[in-house]
C-alpha cells in the first residue's frame, strides 16, 4: 500500500514538473525556472549562504527574459507594419494597372511584391 502511494506521488510530481517546464519553455522562462529549482534543492546551502547573489542572479535571468519579450514584441510590430505596407502597395499597383486597362492575366507579382508583365518580365511601373 505504501509503495502505491509513493509511486502515485512520484508520478504526480513528475507530471507537475513536466507541465511547469512546458509552460516555462513557452514563456522563455526555462533558465530562471531551472535555476530556481537548483537553488531551492541542490544549491540550497550555497543559496542561503549567498542569498543576495543567488537572488541577484535569478533577477538577472528574469530581466533577460523580459528584455527578450520586448525585442520579440518590437520585431512583431515591425513585421506587421511591413506586411500592411506591402499589402497597400500591391493593392495600389493592381488598382493602377486595372485603371490603365492592363489585364490581370498578363501580369504577375514577383517575390518582392512588384507587378511584372508575364511575357517579357519587365516591371509594369
Amino acid at each position: 500500500m505504501m509503495y502505491t502511494f509513493l509511486s502515485l506521488g512520484i508520478t504526480l510530481v513528475m507530471l507537475l514538473l513536466s507541465v511547469a517546464l512546458k509552460a516555462a519553455g513557452k514563456l522563455r522562462l526555462t533558465l530562471p525556472f531551472l535555476y530556481f529549482l537548483a537553488i531551492s534543492t541542490v544549491l540550497n546551502r550555497w543559496a542561503s549562504a549567498h542569498e543576495r547573489l543567488a537572488l541577484g542572479i535569478l533577477a538577472l535571468l528574469i530581466l533577460f527574459t523580459v528584455i527578450s519579450w520586448f525585442v520579440s514584441l518590437i520585431s512583431a510590430i515591425k513585421n506587421r507594419r511591413y506586411s500592411r505596407a506591402l499589402e497597400e502597395d500591391v493593392a495600389w499597383q493592381i488598382d493602377t494597372a486595372r485603371k490603365r486597362g492592363i489585364r490581370m492575366s498578363d501580369v504577375y507579382l514577383d517575390g518582392r511584391g512588384d507587378l511584372r508583365y508575364a511575357k517579357d518580365d519587365t516591371s509594369v511601373f
